[in-house]
């Protein structure tokens, strides 16, 4: 990788595109705010013409809105052209070119804006394409000037922690700033501005108030209190952190600055009835501010690059920002998602309205992943001593624990508030019932202490089908329980046959799964007599007349396939048919829930 400074001209180009993404942003904020969104009722010329009637203020705000965005397309394609013709930098021209196709795209939506009437959601989308635009064109003039070339490069990997730390960091309290941005877009856009008259609470001392616009308000405000602390204790650590550049710290410490007047700001905006001018002029703050973190957290990234004798590709941004990824388990994640989008398709009878959809699966895999990042950080010990996780970012020393510790509290609260203010108070319990179930009961006691640790304990996943039922419905019914009923009987057979073929690393680790406590021929049987329950209970929804036919074939060729891998396992238990036994059943929950889908959408 190239650290050396680029071509000064470009550097000039690119921090004059960055300022027109920025310009582009706030001027867009104030054509929201004054309600000229629509002054151009068509797209893309305004009234049929190319420039609009001289009397029409609305029109010629949204006319100079498009000029602006028409401006930045030519500078994003020279500076692009430049970074992959001129100076042969991929680190360059890859951000530009993503850049640009963002564009395009934000030009379509804007067009789509337009004729859909601009709808809360669609303008904070808009918006939030904006935002990326800015960063990425913020990470290539940042590269490009290379501030980091100016200091000795790191002598060795172990040096660079601290920087990806910090860049990890500053990253997460980006994506608090990106959340929070879009939320107040939607605030704004909703007309939630006027739903609480009073700071910093909602109607006196009210904090979480009973209508959705006032909840979507409060949100916004709870979100800002949370990034608030973030950047604060972000500043006060890289101050004191050995390591860190002083240009890292230095716009860190800038954001938080803008931050404190960006708060003042926003109580000085509700008090005088939000006037256009201020309402634009906080999300041009907002805009400087998310500027900052960009740029700190692009120069971080170099800086962690930057290693002597090391090409720049041995630490990659994979490698950085991988832990947190690993950290919410995905794989377990993804199969708690479906279940729980089969449970909305099936309680809506199809699709349900894409954006309930969109906030149930987002608020789902944050708390279900917030509920994994805190199981990987009470096991840290128990993990070290087990091949198999002795390789998960805690143990192998790529996360702290608290590091860990604070993900898992983020993500979990954020899914909350997220399933709480968008979806309902149903399926925010329900989530919340679910975290506490698996982390509380599971984590920090049963799986220690009882050999029947994953049959209790196992029902944790049994909220997500119900959470994703309760979205689309508001309630908890028959269908909903015999989904956690389904996925209850269903986890032991599926962790037995896991732990089967796992079971020297449980009994090394001192961990009470059955296969290490009665032997593997005594759990498989076990397993087979709970496949047996499964089936049985699979044919409930048919005999009630709540499944039809499509659903009754299907739940009778999947439940034959497992009990005949159950059956084998308890006469063989062995670990290729362990193995087999442990995949099957990860199919059987996927195309059961395609089949009960099928079967509402078909009706037959």
């Amino acid at each position: 990788m190239q650290n050396g400074k680029a071509w000064k001209g470009l550097r000039i180009l690119l921090g004059v595109t960055a300022l027109a993404i920025g310009l582009l942003t706030t001027w867009g904020a104030l054509v929201r705010t004054t309600g000229s969104g629509l002054g151009c009722p068509d797209w893309p010329l305004c009234y049929g013409r190319v420039i609009p009637p001289l009397e029409d203020t609305a029109a010629w705000f949204e006319w100079i809105h498009r000029l602006l965005a028409a401006s930045v397309t030519p500078l994003l394609t020279l500076s692009a052209l430049i970074a992959w013709g001129k100076e042969r930098r991929p680190d360059l021209y890859r951000p530009l070119f993503w850049a640009l196709g963002l564009v395009f795209g934000q030009a379509l939506l804007g067009g789509l804006t337009v004729i859909l009437e601009l709808p809360p959601t669609m303008v904070a989308v808009h918006l939030g394409l904006a935002l990326s635009i800015l960063a990425l064109t913020l990470v290539a003039a940042v590269r490009a000037s290379a501030p980091w070339s100016a200091r000795a490069p790191h002598r060795e990997l172990s040096s660079v922690q601290p920087v990806a730390s910090a860049m990890r960091w500053i990253g997460m309290t980006g994506i608090g700033l990106f959340a929070l941005t879009l939320v107040g877009a939607t605030v704004t856009g909703s007309g939630a501005s006027w739903a609480c008259s009073s700071w910093p609470f909602c109607e006196g001392w009210v904090v979480w108030p009973g209508d959705l616009l006032g909840r979507v308000h409060m949100l916004h405000r709870l979100v800002a209190l949370g990034v608030g602390l973030a950047l604060a204790w972000l500043t006060a650590r890289l101050a004191t952190w050995r390591g860190i550049s002083r240009g890292i710290f230095g716009w860190v410490l800038a954001a938080f600055v803008l931050y404190l007047i960006q708060i003042g700001l926003g109580a000085i905006n509700l008090w005088m009835g939000f006037p256009a001018l201020l309402n634009a002029l906080h999300l041009g703050l907002a805009t400087a501010i998310w500027a900052a973190i960009g740029i700190a957290w692009a120069w971080a990234l170099g800086e962690a690059q930057w290693v002597e004798g090391i090409p720049g590709e041995t630490v990659r941004l994979r490698n950085l920002w991988e832990p947190y990824f690993t950290l919410t388990k995905p794989g377990i994640v993804a199969l708690l998602l479906v279940t729980t989008a089969g449970a909305m398709m099936i309680a809506q009878g199809g699709l349900p309205p894409i954006v309930t959809f969109i906030y149930t699966l987002l608020g789902g895999f944050l708390i279900s992943g917030g509920a994994n990042a805190m199981n990987n950080v009470w096991d840290a010990e128990l993990d070290r001593q087990m091949h198999r996780t002795a390789r998960r970012p805690i143990p192998a020393g790529r996360l702290g624990r608290g590091e860990a510790a604070g993900v898992a509290v983020l993500f979990s609260l954020l899914g909350f508030l997220l399933l709480w203010t968008f979806v309902n108070t149903t399926a925010a319990l329900l989530a919340l019932a679910g975290w506490i179930w698996y982390v509380g009961i599971y984590t920090m006691g049963l799986k220690r202490w009882t050999p029947q640790n994953i049959v209790i304990g196992g029902a944790a996943g049994g909220f997500a089908p119900m959470v994703g039922w309760a979205a689309v419905t508001g309630r908890v019914d028959p269908m909903a329980l015999f989904l956690f009923a389904l996925i209850f009987f269903w986890t032991p057979p599926h962790t037995w046959s896991f732990a089967i073929l796992t079971e020297r690393d449980y009994r090394e680790a001192g961990v009470p799964m059955l296969p290490v406590v009665t032997g593997a021929r005594p759990a498989a049987f076990r397993a087979f007599l709970y496949t047996i329950l499964l089936a049985l209970l699979t044919l409930a929804p048919f005999a009630a007349g709540a499944m039809g036919r499509v659903y009754l074939v299907g739940a009778l060729a999947l439940d034959a396939w497992l009990l005949l891998l159950a059956f084998r396992l308890w006469r063989t238990p062995e670990k290729a048919i362990a193995r087999r036994m442990y995949h099957a059943s990860n199919a059987y929950l996927f195309l059961f829930f395609v089949g009960m889908v099928l079967d509402r959408v078909l009706r037959l």
